[in-house]
């Protein structure tokens, strides 16, 4: 199996921004050098595991929490956890609009899958 290093690039630099660490400081943390981070970030480079753990406690995040969107185990708590952080800080308003937009995405995929199926 290849992991997919662009996804966990990804979430790391997501976690980081969300916890407002730049790339310097996050570099010094996990004792990796700002242009090893960056590129980690970008997938230019493959993540060893001592880095990935020294990433994720100096972000105090558990491994799955960065690896989730590429572990074949069910992710369901995790994602379950991202969908809450989004709808976190947002109005009812907020709420009601990105439901709605979720709800006629998942519609929409489904007759997509049910046209291709019949294909």
């Amino acid at each position: 199996m290849e992991l997919n290093y662009a996804l966990i690039g990804e979430r790391i630099k997501k976690i980081r921004k969300a916890q407002k660490i730049t790339q310097d400081r996050l570099s010094e943390m996990a004792g990796i050098s700002p242009q090893h981070l960056s590129q980690i970030e970008s997938a230019k480079t493959k993540l060893s595991l001592p880095a990935l753990i020294n990433i994720c406690n100096a972000l105090n995040v558990t491994t799955d929490k960065v690896l989730c969107d590429v572990l074949t185990a069910d992710t369901s708590e995790q994602i379950n956890s991202d969908i809450a952080e989004v709808f976190n800080d947002c109005t009812a308003d907020e709420i009601y609009l990105m439901l709605s937009v979720a709800e006629s995405l998942k519609r929409s995929l489904k007759m997509k899958k049910i046209k291709l199926s019949h294909d």
